[in-house]
């Protein structure tokens, strides 16, 4: 048996160039807009950097049991994963942010698949429009949070 194979960030940087919409010692991190601290794709304040956001992220693609394949590693998929985000009826739900303006066709067609064969629930976003994946009332209980103004996962 082969020993696990730990990943690491390597060159990505998607979840400090501004595709979370974060605040890191007060300054506001907007879409497309990268942290104040992240200077040529490297974070400026990496050993002093704040517990929230930046240590607490969990990027769905790192996580030691991610189904994720390789090549949906944020920078390469177009995606960032956030697994189990949130829960509806006692259920999680993966979120998948976009980095950029929408994750590539493919990575996208692979986690809608995969979310389908497992039973999971997904929210996705493209350019400014959120999607719910998974069951009718799921779909629908989603939509209903977006004409009311709220965020996909309620708050």
């Amino acid at each position: 048996m082969s020993p696990a194979v730990t990943r690491t960030c390597g060159s990505c940087t998607a979840c400090c160039d501004g595709w979370l919409q974060i605040e890191v010692r007060g300054h506001k991190v907007g879409k497309g807009q990268p942290c104040p601290f992240s200077v040529a794709h490297q974070c400026a304040i990496y050993p002093e950097r704040p517990q929230h956001p930046c240590r607490e992220f969990i990027c769905g693609w790192l996580v030691a049991s991610s189904p994720l394949p390789d090549w949906m590693r944020p920078d390469q998929s177009s995606m960032i994963m956030l697994a189990a985000n949130f829960l509806w009826r006692g259920l999680p739900v993966d979120v998948a942010v976009p980095v950029g303006e929408q994750p590539k066709k493919k990575a996208l067609d692979w986690l809608t698949q995969f979310c389908a064969e497992n039973k999971r629930l997904l929210v996705y976003q493209i350019g400014d429009e959120w999607f719910a994946f998974g069951p009718p009332l799921f779909q629908t209980d989603i939509a209903s949070r977006l004409a009311r103004g709220e965020t996909p996962w309620g708050d």
